[in-house]
C-alpha cells in the first residue's frame, strides 16, 4: 500500500490550486432521479482524481481528456485512453480557474453534459454511481436561478435570487441533502449562468428572507393565476403568516391563463388504484380552498367511503405518470366525457409564496426586487447573512405589513420598458419553475416531487 503525501505537502498544493474549502460549500447530490451507470468527466484545465481518502493523486486530467467512471463490484472502475485504475471511491479537484464537466449514462439514455463548479466525490452504490457536488452558496445560487428563472429583468431576478438562497439555507437548517431535482431545486451547473444571472447574485449577496428571525420557506413557482394560495391548503403543515393567498394583479398578462388537459380514464384510474392500493372507479372534486383552487379531490373506491387526497399530490402523481405539464395548477375544473377526463384550468405550479411571471411584471412596472419579495412575502424581513449568523444590526426591511389584502408595495425605481418578453420566455419554455417546502417529515419530503 502506498503512503499518502504528507499533510504539509497536501496542505500546499491545496492552497495553490484554490482546492481551500469555503464556510459557505453545500453538498448537493447529483443524477438523483437518473441514477447513472456510467460517469464521463472531462476537465476545463487540470484536474486531479484521489482515491478514496489518499493525499497523492491517483490521476492528473488534463483538457481533451475523459475519464470513464463505472462500478464493478463494491469499487469503481476508473477509465482513461491510456489505463484502467479501481478505487473504493474518488474525489475529483479541478484547477482554481477549472470545472469539472459530467455526462452520465445508462443503457438507451444520457443526461448532460453539464458543467459544475466546486469539486465532486463519487462512491458505488447498489443501483450504481452516487455522485456528490461541493459547491459555493453563491455559485449553487447562480446555477439554479439560471435552470429555475428565464427572464432578462434584473429585478425580478434578484428577487429569485433572495429566494433560492434562502430556501436553500433553511433546507440545510432542516438537515436536509441537497438534491438536483424539482423535489428541491433544479440545479444542472453553470452551462445557463448569464452575466446578468451573475450580476443579481452578486448584487443581492449573503440576502435572505427572515420572518421573526428565523429563515422563511421562500418557495416559489411560474404563474398564480390572478390569486396566490395559502400554504396549508396546498401541503400539510401550519399557516406561516408570510405565505398568505391574495390577489395577484401583476400575473394578469402571464401565459397559462387558460390550458387544457385530456386523460384516458381507465389509464388514470389504474395509477390512482396502484397508488393508494384499492380500486378506484371515479374521482370528484371535493373541497375549494378560498382563492378557488381545487384543496381536495375525493377518489370513489369500489367498496368502502370515497378516500380524501390533497389536490396538489393528485396533481404531481398525474404529471409523474402523463407528463409534468399535463397539470399545470389545482386551478381547475374536471368533467368526464366517455372514456376521458378533461380538465380546464389557469396558472401553473402550486401557487404559494413568489410568482416568477407576477415579479417579472413588477419589475417592468419600476418596483425594486425588494418590493417584488415585500409583496409576495408580506411581513418578512430582508438581512445579510454571514458565515452561519443572520447579522440583525445590518438588516433593511422588506415588508408592507401582515394584511393578506395589502395594496401593492410603493414604486421605488423608475418605470421600466413594458416590452413583451423575448421568443426565449414563450410557453413552452416555461419549465421547473418552483421550489416544494421543507417539510420536518422525511417521509412526505421524499414524496414530494415536482413543484
Amino acid at each position: 500500500m502506498r503512503p499518502p503525501f504528507p499533510i504539509l505537502v497536501l496542505a500546499a498544493l491545496a492552497v495553490r490550486l484554490g482546492w481551500t474549502q469555503p464556510v459557505d460549500t453545500l453538498r448537493v447530490q447529483l443524477f438523483t432521479q437518473f441514477q447513472p451507470d456510467v460517469l464521463a468527466i472531462a476537465p476545463t484545465g487540470t484536474a486531479w482524481v484521489f482515491a478514496a481518502d489518499y493525499a497523492q493523486p491517483l490521476l492528473r486530467l488534463s483538457t481533451g481528456m475523459t475519464l470513464l467512471v463505472d462500478r464493478r463490484g463494491s469499487e469503481l472502475r476508473l477509465r482513461t485512453a491510456d489505463r484502467t485504475l479501481f478505487a473504493r471511491w474518488i474525489r475529483i479537484y479541478p484547477s482554481a480557474e477549472g470545472h469539472l464537466q459530467l455526462t452520465a449514462r445508462r443503457p438507451g439514455q444520457t443526461a448532460g453534459p453539464f458543467t459544475y463548479p466546486g469539486w465532486i466525490r463519487i462512491a458505488p452504490t447498489p443501483s450504481g454511481l452516487q455522485v456528490i457536488n461541493y459547491v459555493a452558496l453563491e455559485d449553487y445560487v447562480a446555477a439554479v436561478l439560471a435552470r429555475e428563472h428565464h427572464f432578462d429583468d434584473l429585478e425580478s431576478t434578484k428577487a429569485l435570487a433572495v429566494a433560492i438562497r434562502t430556501y436553500t439555507l433553511r433546507r440545510l437548517q432542516m438537515g436536509d441533502t441537497l438534491l438536483d431535482h424539482a423535489t428541491h431545486q433544479m440545479y444542472e451547473g453553470i452551462d445557463r449562468v448569464t452575466p446578468l444571472i451573475r450580476e443579481a447574485v452578486q448584487q443581492t449577496r449573503n440576502e435572505v428572507l427572515t420572518y421573526q428571525n428565523t429563515l422563511i420557506e421562500a418557495v416559489y413557482f411560474a404563474a398564480s393565476g390572478g390569486h396566490t394560495a395559502n400554504n396549508e391548503d396546498v401541503w400539510d403543515g401550519p399557516p406561516r403568516p408570510y405565505l398568505r393567498g391574495q390577489p395577484d394583479p401583476y400575473d394578469r398578462n402571464a401565459p397559462f391563463q387558460h390550458w387544457e388537459a385530456a386523460i384516458p380514464r381507465t389509464q388514470l384510474l389504474e395509477v390512482l388504484s396502484q397508488q393508494y392500493n384499492a380500486r378506484i372507479i371515479d374521482l370528484r372534486i371535493g373541497r375549494h380552498s378560498p382563492d378557488g383552487r381545487v384543496a381536495t379531490i375525493e377518489l370513489l373506491r369500489e367498496r368502502g367511503a370515497p378516500l380524501t387526497i390533497r389536490a396538489n399530490a393528485f396533481r404531481l402523481l398525474v404529471n409523474a405518470h402523463f407528463g409534468r405539464h399535463t397539470l399545470r395548477s389545482t386551478f381547475f375544473t374536471v368533467r368526464r366525457q366517455g372514456n376521458i377526463y378533461h380538465f380546464e384550468g389557469k396558472g401553473f405550479g402550486h401557487g404559494v409564496g413568489l410568482s416568477q411571471y407576477g415579479a417579472l411584471e413588477m419589475a417592468r412596472q419600476g418596483y425594486s426586487y425588494r418590493d417584488i419579495l415585500a409583496f409576495y412575502y408580506p411581513g418578512t424581513t430582508l438581512h445579510r447573512y454571514e458565515a452561519g449568523t443572520l447579522l440583525a444590526a445590518r438588516h433593511t426591511a422588506a415588508t408592507v405589513g401582515t394584511d393578506e389584502l395589502a395594496p401593492p408595495p410603493r414604486r421605488t425605481r423608475p418605470t421600466a420598458s413594458t416590452a413583451m418578453p423575448p421568443e426565449r420566455l414563450a410557453a413552452t419554455t416555461a419549465i421547473g419553475w418552483s421550489a416544494s417546502p421543507v417539510r420536518s417529515d422525511k417521509r412526505q419530503s421524499s414524496r414530494r416531487i415536482g413543484w
